[in-house]
């Protein structure tokens, strides 16, 4: 049944940038050997990508809590750009990348598509969980997940497509020349077997996985339909999620300063995210070592 789900939901997709202007918000399929040596890189994103809580926090604006060490920085300093602009922001959903959004002090931040340009090479976007308050009802079926609740969640991760593709479709008109990857999100729950952190029988980690599968489902059939590239974090995350222990690339529940915020990526987390987003851009094995943050010169501050 699931399959026959996704299937319909990528035939619907094909059509979903076809609005208006008949090639508007298209994307020309875009390669590591198309970019320049000087390579102009904008991050767009949510938490998962902001990387709440790592290490040290930007202050451009603290409100957004972005870290110094989360993936899109390991990019930035991996292609040695020439400039890296990165405004992803934590809670931030599709709506706040045409719109000023309101940060957890209270002040607004300027929509997160205002630092593309035509000049702009390079595009990461990692953002739809927070679309219709999945993370966080996801979250609360930590303590139990009606299967009406459930149901809810499956449908509202398939409308996410289509706000991915508007998205795109927004990307390409600001930033029509750059080579532009949708990011997956990484397994944050165990599949099968559960642990102190999230105590959920069987039936309860496999109805969140099927919800999360259909989340990454959309964010790859509206990425694809608009002609950007699509990075499937899960693969590389298996055996990573916040029961791993030592391996793990999730933090659990608490809020730990310095180390990740409840249930997001840690520095090990971006590490591997990067390390795939990487491999997608360019064909290549990330650089061995742990860390490889952008020169700072090379920082647009925002």
């Amino acid at each position: 049944m699931r399959r026959f789900a996704v299937l319909a939901l990528l035939l619907f997709t094909t059509t979903a940038c076809w609005s208006g202007d008949a090639a508007e918000g298209i994307l020309e399929p875009q390669t590591f050997a198309d970019l320049p040596a000087e390579i102009d890189y904008v991050a767009l994103g949510d938490s998962y990508s902001a990387g709440p809580l790592i290490t040290t926090i930007r202050s451009d604006p603290s409100g957004c809590v972005r870290s110094t060490d989360n993936y899109p920085a390991f990019l930035a300093g991996w292609l040695s750009v020439e400039t890296y602009t990165d405004v992803t922001c934590s809670a931030a959903d599709t709506d706040d990348l045409t719109g000023r959004q309101r940060l957890i002090d209270g002040k607004r931040v300027a929509p997160q598509l205002d630092a593309l340009s035509e000049e702009t090479d390079l595009v990461t976007l990692g953002i739809g969980g927070n679309d219709f308050g999945i993370f966080s009802s996801l979250l609360e079926c930590v303590d139990g997940c009606t299967p009406q609740r459930e149901a809810t969640l499956l449908r509202n991760a398939g409308r996410v497509e289509q706000r991915v593709a508007g998205a795109v479709r927004a990307i390409a008109k600001r930033a029509p020349d750059a080579a532009v990857y949708v990011v997956g999100y990484p397994q944050v729950l165990p599949t099968e077997k559960s642990c102190r952190a999230v105590p959920l029988p069987p039936a309860q980690l496999a109805a969140a996985a099927e919800i999360a599968g259909r989340l990454n489902d959309s964010l790859r059939a509206g990425a694809e339909a608009c002609g950007a590239a699509y990075v499937d974090i899960d693969p590389a995350s298996v055996g990573h999620d916040v029961c791993a222990g030592q391996a793990a690339w999730i933090n659990g529940p608490e809020m730990r300063m310095g180390i990740a915020a409840p249930f997001h990526p840690m520095l090990a987390g971006m590490h591997g995210v990067a390390a795939e987003v990487f491999a997608a851009v360019t064909g290549d094995e990330a650089p061995a070592g742990d860390r490889a943050t952008p020169p700072r010169d090379a920082v647009v501050r925002n």
